[in-house]
């Protein structure tokens, strides 16, 4: 490996580090944000849900705006949208402007995410394009755990915004590097669907926002409707569609998507929740809850490595079947135990969650690419990551429409961990009506 390749693959995995980070940085600081910030329960999940609303809406065309424009111009400029919006996150006064800041960080990092990745593979081929992906994947995996981990410690001997207002200099370092390594990329020639784009956004948007925040719930779902009907309706008609309808005609990869976003949505639950039962019932600090959430993740990383030996030996389905399944139990345990204040009860629901997590989320993720033509592979690719982002974010919305009536973090654990068995439970009925079968 080259030098010049060497810097490549650090600025690759560094990127695709800090976009995962900032997804669970905020888990063990949320207590002291909404102290500081005078936020109310649904503003503290919009801090969460604008983040991944634009993860979401914009990580469908971060890849492509990269093969037309380069991949060097749109690495530099995610990095500088990602900056600029963790500085001001840091900085925030105001629930308006800590969740403004928060969606352009996420729009930084929908562009960033696809062009990390596709640096490695312009990069590197071969056995090194393999080795550079599995670190690829490696980073991601341990970037959600760290995030825990450095959230709780700035939030307990310094200040939660003091991991925000640490992205900013290291990106920018990174822009600086960029500039000077990253060789000019090949230009495609290809089109923006702009208008489906703007579509799924705004439909995504709109459906949270009537779940959660809006004076007028009834009425803006009936509006996210029409936009979900007008984005689906344009991706039929224009000749390069944000979301080629055809990677729907498969009943494993549609069933792979949606029960993608229902895991995901049971999931934040657990991630956005556990944290703060951990500090508010059990009295613990951030810090110390970071540390009682470290056994957990390592587990999850350690699974996740050994995902695959268990595909090759009892196939996908049944790897995803049981994942399901355990998530499902372990938030039933967690719901359980919600009145408790026994550590070690939590513990145990924690690391079955891990286990489950671990092995639906490699799973899934397979079956969203079955039987695809190469030439959409790349759109695949989008939706599932984009269902999988764009649940967390409707999922966060119903916790915080359906434990509203709440005020004691008992109850609100509780009730979130029902709703996330529930949510669980219906992804894996899909599992097995419709994706089992396709294996067998």
């Amino acid at each position: 490996m080259t030098k010049t390749e060497k810097i490549i693959l650090y600025l690759a995995l560094i990127g695709a580090f800090l976009g995962v980070l900032d997804t669970s940085i905020v888990y063990t600081g949320t207590v002291k944000m909404a102290a500081q910030l005078a936020l109310n329960a649904s503003a503290l999940s919009w801090v969460q849900v604008s983040y991944a609303l634009t993860y979401a809406g914009f990580m469908l065309i971060g890849g492509k705006l990269g093969d037309i424009y380069g991949r060097k111009i749109l690495f530099i400029l995610s990095l500088i949208i990602f900056g600029v919006g963790s500085l001001a996150v840091g900085a925030a006064t105001n629930a308006a402007m800590i969740i403004s800041f928060r969606a352009l960080q996420g729009v930084g990092a929908a562009i960033l995410a696809p062009n990390c990745l596709a640096l490695l593979t312009d990069t590197f081929k071969g056995q090194a394009r393999q080795k550079a992906i599995g670190y690829y994947a490696s980073v991601i995996g341990a970037g959600a755990a760290i995030g825990l981990v450095i959230g709780g410690f700035f939030a307990t001997f310094a200040s939660w915004r003091t991991g925000f207002y640490m992205n900013g200099p290291i990106a920018f370092i990174m822009v600086v590097v960029a500039i000077r390594v990253l060789p000019k990329s090949e230009r495609q020639v290809g089109n923006i669907d702009w208008t489906g784009t703007i579509l799924s956004i705004l439909a995504m948007v709109s459906v949270s926002y009537g779940l959660d925040g809006s004076p007028w719930p009834v009425a803006t779902l009936i509006g996210s409707l029409v936009l979900w009907i007008a984005f689906i309706a344009s991706q039929a008609k224009v000749r390069h569609p944000t979301m080629p309808l055809e990677i729907f005609q498969d009943r494993e990869r549609t069933a792979s998507y949606l029960s993608s976003l229902l895991f995901s949505a049971a999931g934040i639950g657990f991630w956005f929740y556990t944290p703060q039962f951990l500090q508010r019932a059990l009295g613990l600090s951030p810090f110390i809850t970071a540390l009682g959430m470290v056994p957990m993740a390592i587990l999850l990383f350690v699974v996740a490595i050994y995902a695959r030996n268990f595909v090759t030996k009892i196939g996908n389905s049944r790897v995803m079947v049981i994942g399901f399944l355990v998530v499902l139990l372990s938030m039933i345990e967690l719901a359980a135990v919600a009145h408790t204040t026994n550590y070690w009860l939590l513990l145990i629901g924690t690391l079955g969650f891990a286990v489950g997590f671990a092995l639906a989320f490699a799973t899934l993720a397979n079956s969203g690419l079955a039987r695809i033509r190469q030439e959409v592979s790349g759109a695949a690719s989008g939706v599932y990551n984009t269902a999988r982002q764009f649940g967390g974010a409707l999922g966060l919305a119903i916790f915080s429409a359906f434990t509203a009536i709440f005020s004691n973090i008992s109850d609100i654990f509780g009730q979130s961990m029902w709703i996330g068995a529930g949510l669980a439970l219906a992804g894996l009925i899909l599992v097995l009506l419709l994706i089992v079968p396709m294996e067998g």
